[in-house]
């Protein structure tokens, strides 16, 4: 779907994402919106392939980051407890409650986390330049990195990532613009290691086409409707 309607209802969409889901009809929608008074919005939701997207807060997934590739059965997600950071006895890194339910014949799964632990590991941001890249089933290798922002740059020969928090930008010739990635490093008992942001910009034109659709988002293109 390369087509999207920023005019829905009384929210005027600034930016979404796609991403499909292997196996399924539907797909994942990552998106921000604007209401009346300055009200913002965001957060996922799930729609039929077929489907023109509407922002829905009935249906809105209000989670912040993905935990895992989306299946036909289960979307994991993480969110944060909003609790006041200062009033925190200590930092806790680990899961506080999970949540379950059902949505358009999912099983969401959503961890939550104390906020000032979630906090204290979430930070820090990474801009490079990439030569190429290899895409595998769950992760994404980009290679002859050069960093183009830090005081003392530097270069590395490889970075991997797995594919769960991955924002494809493009242009208006869908070649790749910017690659935005949430990096969630989790232990097997889902405690917080690290966030990290990293910007990524391509060296040579790449088409947007040369990604899969499962397991990265990809940028829609925006079109005014005036149908509303």
């Amino acid at each position: 779907m390369s087509i999207i309607f920023t005019s829905c209802g009384d929210w005027s969409v600034s930016e979404v994402y796609i991403q499909k889901i292997e196996g399924s009809s539907k797909v994942l929608y990552k998106y921000a919106a604007w209401g009346g008074r300055d009200s913002h919005v965001s957060g996922y939701s799930i729609l039929d392939s077929s489907e023109i997207f509407r922002v829905d807060l009935q249906n809105r997934l209000n989670f912040l980051d993905l935990k895992s590739i989306p299946t036909k059965k289960l979307i994991q997600g993480i969110e944060h407890d909003g609790s006041d950071y200062v009033k925190a006895i200590h930092d806790n890194y680990k899961p506080i409650k999970t949540t379950n339910f059902e949505k358009q014949g999912f099983r969401i799964e959503v961890k939550q986390y104390q906020y000032r632990g979630y906090s204290n590991h979430n930070g820090g941001l990474d801009t490079y330049n990439f030569e190429n890249f290899k895409e595998t089933r769950d992760s994404l290798y980009f290679y002859n990195l050069d960093d183009v922002e830090s005081v003392q740059p530097n270069h590395q020969d490889v970075l991997k990532f797995k594919k769960t928090n991955v924002y494809i930008d493009r242009n208006e010739l869908n070649n790749v613009s910017k690659i935005t990635i949430n990096d969630l490093q989790l232990t097997d008992v889902d405690e917080i290691i690290s966030s990290r942001t990293y910007f990524l910009r391509p060296k040579k034109i790449i088409s947007i086409n040369m990604f899969s659709d499962y397991g990265v988002f990809k940028r829609v293109i925006l079109k005014k409707d005036n149908a509303d």
